[in-house]
């Protein structure tokens, strides 16, 4: 049976044809890898070389051999370099980003899950608004996102649930008692809202402007927590969106409805194509997939 370092040394032989330069290169002398030719043409039964005057030439048997030898070994330095990237790839950095709403109740827990399966991923965390995050995937800094895709083309990603916007009325408002509103509704109320970037100040401005409503702002605020606290203590309407998993704990929140414009937009898990992914993102994903199914929301498969 024939063994790679003979085939190797039988093509360093065959492409230089040359024993004494072939033999500096495999770290022989020139006497031993002459013997060990002589051995693989005993054992194949055919004669590898000829020679015609001073020069060192295949014959036909040798021309084949080293063409299949070839082949053989690049397939072999493949699998070599594949098994070698597999098991480098059980370890690394994973770069993810998000928005405080989704770190709290989706990115938190889902990298608790993945470390069990991957504990020498290192695991680096950035916060942003929507904005931020599509241009932190898109130029590299992060490998992966949840965030809204909107008009980016250059993104693919894995769909996770749908965001709907809300409006966290003060008490004693006159819909307090109602399922949803309309924009009209609280289009003359103080408003407390999202800063521009993230997708629920996006969703809520395109609304406004198909119902022709020019809003009176309070605050613009990263935190959901602290639009729903003024909320609540009387200071005016807080738009808010599911992105933060929690409205339904919210006193007074109610969903924002329209018959002009959605009110709903998806919130997916999104990568670069044409950048590096490591292998173990996709177990990443899964566990995304399985923290949103664990909060009921539907996900819908990947185009």
């Amino acid at each position: 049976m024939l063994n790679l370092r003979e085939l190797r040394n039988f093509v360093e032989v065959a492409e230089r044809l040359n024993i004494t330069i072939a033999a500096s290169v495999v770290n022989l002398s020139q006497p031993t890898l002459s013997r060990q030719i002589q051995a693989l043409e005993r054992k194949l039964g055919v004669i590898l070389f000829e020679r015609i005057g001073k020069r060192m030439v295949l014959t036909t048997e040798g021309a084949d051999l080293a063409t299949q030898a070839i082949a053989l070994l690049e397939q072999a330095d493949a699998l070599a370099q594949n098994a070698s990237r597999k098991k480098l790839e059980q370890s690394g950095v994973l770069r993810i980003g998000g928005t405080p709403q989704t770190i709290t109740w989706l990115l938190s827990p889902a990298m608790a899950r993945f470390r069990v399966k991957h504990p020498k991923v290192t695991l680096m965390l950035n916060e942003g608004n929507n904005d931020e995050l599509i241009e932190m995937v898109e130029h590299g800094a992060v490998n992966v996102v949840v965030a809204n895709l909107g008009i980016n083309n250059v993104l693919v990603g894995q769909p996770l649930f749908q965001s709907q916007l809300f409006a966290i009325l003060p008490p004693n408002h006159h819909c307090l008692n109602k399922r949803s509103i309309s924009i009209e509704q609280i289009a003359k109320d103080t408003l407390i809202v999202m800063s521009r970037g993230f997708l629920t100040r996006h969703l809520y401005e395109q609304i406004a402007a198909a119902h022709n409503v020019r809003p009176k702002i309070l605050l613009e605020s990263d935190s959901t927590q602290s639009i729903a606290a003024l909320a609540r203590d009387g200071h005016g309407v807080g738009i808010v969106s599911s992105s933060a998993q929690n409205i339904a704990a919210m006193q007074n929140a109610v969903l924002i409805e329209s018959d002009l414009y959605q009110t709903t937009s998806e919130v997916s898990a999104l990568w670069n194509p044409k950048r590096y992914r490591p292998a173990y993102l996709q177990s990443f994903l899964g566990a995304l997939a399985d923290i949103c199914a664990e909060h009921g929301l539907t996900l819908r498969p990947q185009e």
